[in-house]
């Protein structure tokens, strides 16, 4: 049973990765090569059309991204028997990618910003440093590796879909586990 768990897993990451990952090159196609390029060209320049024009495309392309990675995980989940509802996959996927730019966030945190620290501060603030670099090692890790930084976007799309399916079912136990 322990080894089904396991494949099910790594399955859910490569189907949510490979589709997530196609689901935005198809919407980078789509919206860059033709809406921006052929569509729109030098049409439009205003700031606020190219902002808001902007925004619908990298709107779009996430939601595809994540609603596509859950889809893929879904599927897969259905072939070894499990059901998952989408909404809690969907919640956990578009969590996954934040949380990797607080991970980069936390290899360049400016210390310096803070001043003199008062006492409490001062008692804090190695404590802070030493938990941001531990949380941060492995991403550290990477990077001092020179490997690229987007493989880590493309899977935290499965995983967060990943944890935030199996967190809402642990938290529905728990919540079950008491109304008995």
């Amino acid at each position: 049973m322990k080894k089904n768990g396991i494949t099910l897993t790594l399955g859910q990451i490569v189907a949510g990765s490979l589709v997530g990952l196609v689901g935005g090159w198809v919407c980078l196609l789509i919206f860059d090569g033709f809406i921006w390029q052929v569509l729109l060209g030098n049409k439009v320049r205003h700031g606020f059309w190219v902002g808001l024009l902007l925004l619908l495309s990298l709107g779009i392309t996430y939601g595809v991204v994540i609603v596509g990675a859950s889809a893929g995980i879904r599927f897969v989940s259905q072939k070894f028997g499990v059901n998952i509802p989408l909404k809690p996959l969907c919640s956990g996927a578009f969590l996954g990618p934040p949380a990797v730019v607080g991970l980069l966030a936390l290899l360049n945190v400016p210390w310096e910003i803070f001043g003199r620290p008062n006492l409490i501060l001062a008692l804090l603030l190695p404590v802070l440093k030493t938990l941001a670099y531990v949380v941060s090692l492995p991403m550290r890790g990477w990077v001092s590796l020179g490997l690229p930084v987007e493989v880590w976007y493309i899977l935290a799309v499965p995983i967060g879909a990943i944890l935030g399916y199996r967190l809402t079912v642990a938290k529905n136990s728990e919540v079950s586990a008491e109304g008995a």
